[in-house]
């Protein structure tokens, strides 16, 4: 049966869905052994927190392929959905062998503190011994749903408007995380460290629209109908009062990318540098002087280049356009064949995105080379980048260079593989971009000469 957003329990609705068919032995078994948690029922405050990372950056990633026609409440229960299964697997991180009932009652804690409502997340007292009333657990899934319908339906930003949204949702499910970990290291919810917890995502959200507001008027100032539609937005995100008008300000007047990036603390550096690398890929008219912000903000930011490049990967395996690029390469299978590539490439989507991400971050240099070195590869590349189908022999030149790189790098011998060339899109879309020749753009025609950028 479809869930009713307009009924007062489709939140939990949501979670007997997802609970339906949630495995919380193949959470575990599913994160890299650096991530997994200790002996069980024993807490690991040392992996905790890559595992907790791992799983934050895996349900942010677009999974989907093939297109479809969606109802209208769909794309926001899609979103609502990742938010319940997040936070089950980030349940599934405690103690093993706890009951469902345990399960959902942390579940339910951890997103109904993030969104705000700390009260109730406190009321039902995770540390008790015996099971937490059901009648707890749905007053606090009844208050998360009511919040989340506030800040995020409908779903997405307005035209004209800031990229705020995909960063919104990050900011949420980075804090439920750390509302997860902090039950987990002390086996109970503390009001100090759910105020810290909102307090720092507060943050991350005035240091977001700041750095998107700035990014975004690069090219010319905002209009006077731009900046009240910008301040539309921020008031969605529920910030409180004082915050709100920090974040007013800011929005108003933003900084420049060197004087941002001093400001922001290091933590939160890497998370803006991934959602301004989104906000390009998101545009729908690229403008090179918002880029070269970008790059300004990268190159202040002091991140080192493994940690740039991460971000660039995180942003390119969040932008939903699976099906363009595998129609790039010029596939021609039937639909049926095309639904089993969809479900394989659920499969192993996060599989191969952490693969890249960790060929091209560890190999940054030397993938640089043989780009500039093999030349044709690279623009081949970015044809396929800009959507448009490569021939056979194009197809056949991208296989032999690929194992040419592939020697220098063998971590992306995958991709040289029979059967690789479906993945040529994922890594064109991976690599960043300034790896690629100018001379494709991205809207798919080739530059004329001497067209500069």
């Amino acid at each position: 049966m479809p869930i009713d957003i307009h009924q007062p329990d489709w939140l939990g609705a949501l979670f007997d869905e997802a609970q339906a068919s949630h495995d919380s032995a193949a959470v575990v078994s599913r994160l890299a052994p650096p991530a997994r948690t200790g002996e069980p029922n024993v807490p690991s405050p040392v992996d905790l927190e890559p595992a907790a990372k791992l799983l934050v950056e895996r349900s942010l990633r677009v999974h989907r392929l093939l297109p479809h026609a969606p109802t209208p409440d769909e794309p926001f229960l899609e979103t609502a959905r990742g938010h319940v299964e997040l936070a089950l697997d980030l349940a599934a991180l405690g103690a093993s062998g706890q009951s469902p009932a345990r399960a959902r009652a942390s579940a339910s804690a951890f997103l109904t503190a993030a969104l705000g409502e700390t009260d109730l997340a406190l009321d039902m007292n995770l540390s008790r011994t015996d099971e937490v009333p059901s009648r707890f657990v749905q007053r606090a899934q009844r208050a998360a749903g009511r919040t989340l319908l506030a800040r995020f339906h409908p779903p997405g930003d307005p035209v004209g408007g800031l990229v705020l949204y995909p960063g919104a949702l990050a900011v949420l499910r980075r804090h439920v995380a750390r509302i997860a970990m902090g039950l987990h290291r002390h086996g109970e919810l503390r009001e100090d460290g759910l105020e810290r917890h909102l307090a720092f995502a507060e943050r991350e959200l005035v240091f977001l629209a700041e750095a998107l507001s700035a990014c975004a008027s690069a090219s010319e100032p905002a209009t006077e109908e731009e900046r009240a539609l910008r301040l539309r937005q921020v008031s969605r995100l529920g910030l409180r009062r004082p915050v709100w008008r920090e974040a007013r300000a800011a929005l108003l007047r933003p900084r420049p990318p060197d004087q941002l990036a001093d400001a922001v603390p290091e933590r939160i550096r890497p998370f803006l540098l991934e959602q301004l690398h989104l906000a390009l890929l998101l545009d729908a008219a690229p403008v090179p002087e918002r880029a070269r912000w970008v790059e300004a903000f990268a190159a202040a930011s002091g991140l080192p280049p493994e940690l740039a490049a991460s971000a660039r990967v995180e942003a390119a395996a969040r932008h939903a356009d699976h099906h363009a690029w595998f129609e790039a390469i010029g596939s021609s299978l039937p639909p049926s064949e095309w639904a089993s590539l969809a479900e394989a490439w659920e499969g192993v989507s996060d599989q191969m995105v952490e693969r890249v991400s960790a060929a091209v971050t560890e190999n940054l240099e030397a993938i640089a080379t043989e780009l500039r070195e093999t030349g044709e590869l690279g623009q081949l590349l970015a044809k396929a980048t800009a959507g448009r189908k490569l021939t056979a022999e194009e197809k056949r030149k991208v296989r032999e260079q690929l194992m040419d790189v592939a020697k220098a790098v063998p971590a992306l011998a995958i991709f040289a593989a029979p059967g690789g060339l479906l993945l040529l899109p994922l890594l064109a879309k991976l690599l960043p971009f300034n790896m690629l020749p100018s001379a494709w753009d991205r809207s798919g025609g080739k530059k004329d000469e001497g067209s500069g950028e």
